[in-house]
């Protein structure tokens, strides 16, 4: 759905090169489907890809959506998507790790918007404006935009640009 990051650890104790992908998944069925972002991490794009490390992020029963993904240069990755359920308007959020966090997981996610509307009117589209990405200057900040709704409505879509990073990375 969006951008396939590159990364280019050659300079470091371990080299390697990696890609990170996300894409949505559907699970459960009736009253208990839901949506959330899949990703993985895929090494030796030169020699013999492998999937090092993949996972789905679905702690609880809340939809995630339209996610985009990046990577700085300690290696700590973001993941950033929608969020909503019957009880909550569509909002920002994310999630990510660290290196030394287990492979295939995503630690808690972090509220970056808390929606304050709800799309009406039949509409179905969203998430034409997501993307995660990394400053150039100090490969450290992640750079996320998203779309939401500032109140109940058709067509009245607004744009969010967040930026953090992880305390590590300096």
């Amino acid at each position: 759905m969006h951008r396939m990051p590159y990364c280019n650890y050659l300079n470091v104790p371990t080299p390697h090169e990696s890609l990170l992908i996300t894409h949505n998944v559907s699970g459960g069925s009736g009253a208990n489907l839901r949506y959330a972002p899949r990703w993985y991490e895929i090494r030796d794009i030169g020699t013999a890809p492998v999937v090092y490390q993949q996972g789905t992020y679905s702690p609880d029963t809340t939809y995630r959506w339209t996610g985009s993904i990046a990577e700085d240069k300690g290696r700590d990755v973001a993941l950033g998507y929608s969020a909503s359920s019957s009880s909550i308007n569509p909002g920002i959020r994310f999630t990510g790790r660290i290196p030394t966090d287990t492979l295939n997981g995503m630690e808690a996610e972090a509220t970056l918007l808390t929606g304050t509307g709800s799309q009406t009117g039949g509409l179905d589209r969203w998430g034409d404006y997501s993307s995660m990405a990394i400053d150039p200057v100090d490969d450290c900040t992640f750079w996320y935009s998203n779309e939401y709704i500032p109140s109940n409505g058709s067509f009245n879509w607004a744009t969010q640009i967040s930026s953090f990073k992880f305390p590590r990375c300096h």
